[in-house]
C-alpha cells in the first residue's frame, strides 16, 4: 500500500483547509498505508510576497504538529478507522525545510533542534521572489527560469548535505504557475544539470519525489513528467521513487498515486520509498 509522504496539515501557514485528522481519514479511506505531515518551514519569505497577500510566519511549532501526530495515530491504533487501519498504517511526522541561501543558518538549527520521520528539502522562493505570483518570471525565457531554479536546487541541496535531508520535493515547481507555452521541465532541456542533480540524489540514496500537485492542470497549461528523467535517475542508480500529493485538503491526498505508480512501473521501478525515523522503507508496487 502506498504512502503519501508529502502532506500539509492546519500547522503550515497555508494549511487552513485540512487538519492532520481529516488528511489521516482520507488516506485511510483512499486505502494507502501511512500519510506523513511535511508542513511548511520557510525562514525568509521575500518582501514582494506582502504586495499580493499578508506575509505569515512560515515556521511552524513542531512539538505542537508532532503532539497532534501522536494523537491521531493513536486513536488509527484504537481502531477508530477500522480494525485494518489499525494494524498496519502508519502516521508520520515530517518537514518540508523550504531552501534559500538567507535561510541557511536557521536551517541547521532547527534540523538539529528536532527530530522527524522524513526531512522534504524543497525550493519555494529564489531571487528574492515567490513564482507563485509571477515576478520571476519577468525578463526570462523559459529555459532561464526553469534552468536557475533548478541549478537553485542543486546548490541548496548539495550545501545542505545528504545526512539533512530525505526526499527532494517537487523538481518542477517552477513550471507549475510558468507564463510560458513550454509547460513541462525535459530532460534533453538540461541534460548536464539534471544529471548532476539525479546523480547526487542517487549516491546518496535520496528520493526523487513525484509531486503529484505539479500534474494538474493550470489554466490552459497541464504540466508532464518527463519519462526520461525516470530513465535517466534510474541509469543513475537511483533506486528512490516517493509519492508525494502535496495536498493542503484532504480530498487531494493520494492525489493520482495509482497512475504514477504504474507510470514509474513501465520503465522497471518495482518499488516505492518513504522514510520512517530517517531510515528508508520500501514497498512493493
Amino acid at each position: 500500500m502506498f504512502f503519501d509522504t508529502h502532506n500539509h496539515s492546519q500547522f503550515s501557514f497555508d494549511g487552513e483547509r485540512t487538519s492532520v485528522e481529516e488528511s489521516t481519514g482520507a488516506a485511510i479511506g483512499k486505502g494507502l498505508g501511512g500519510i506523513c505531515f511535511t508542513d511548511h518551514c520557510d525562514f525568509y519569505v521575500p518582501p514582494m510576497k506582502g504586495e499580493f497577500a499578508p506575509v505569515k510566519e512560515e515556521v511552524f511549532d513542531p512539538k505542537a504538529q508532532q503532539a497532534e501526530i501522536d494523537r491521531v495515530a493513536e486513536e488509527v491504533a484504537a481502531g477508530k478507522w477500522g480494525r485494518a487501519a489499525s494494524k498496519k498504517f502508519r502516521v508520520l511526522k515530517g518537514v518540508e525545510i523550504g531552501l534559500e541561501e538567507k535561510s541557511r543558518e536557521g536551517i541547521l538549527g532547527f534540523l538539529a533542534g528536532n527530530s522527524f520521520d522524513q526531512v522534504t528539502a524543497s525550493v519555494h522562493y529564489l531571487e528574492d521572489t515567490d513564482p507563485y505570483y509571477g515576478p520571476y518570471y519577468k525578463g526570462k525565457n523559459w529555459k532561464e527560469a526553469y534552468g536557475r531554479y533548478l541549478e537553485t536546487i542543486l546548490r541548496e541541496l548539495k550545501w545542505l548535505g545528504p545526512d539533512n535531508f530525505d526526499v527532494m520535493g517537487h523538481f518542477d515547481y517552477v513550471v507549475r504557475y510558468a507564463p510560458y507555452p513550454k509547460e513541462s521541465i525535459l530532460y534533453r532541456d538540461f541534460p548536464g544539470l539534471l544529471d548532476e542533480l539525479l546523480t547526487f540524489l542517487a549516491e546518496n540514496g535520496k528520493g526523487f519525489e513525484i509531486n503529484t500537485k505539479t500534474y494538474r492542470t493550470y489554466g490552459l497549461r497541464t504540466p508532464q513528467l518527463d519519462r526520461d528523467i525516470l530513465i535517466r535517475f534510474m541509469e543513475l542508480g537511483g533506486e528512490v521513487i516517493v509519492l508525494g500529493s502535496d495536498s493542503h485538503e484532504s480530498r487531494f491526498v493520494g492525489e493520482k498515486f495509482d497512475y504514477f505508480a504504474q507510470y514509474v512501473k513501465m520503465f522497471g521501478y518495482r518499488r516505492l520509498g518513504h522514510f520512517e525515523g530517517r531510515k528508508l522503507k520500501m514497498v512493493t508496487i
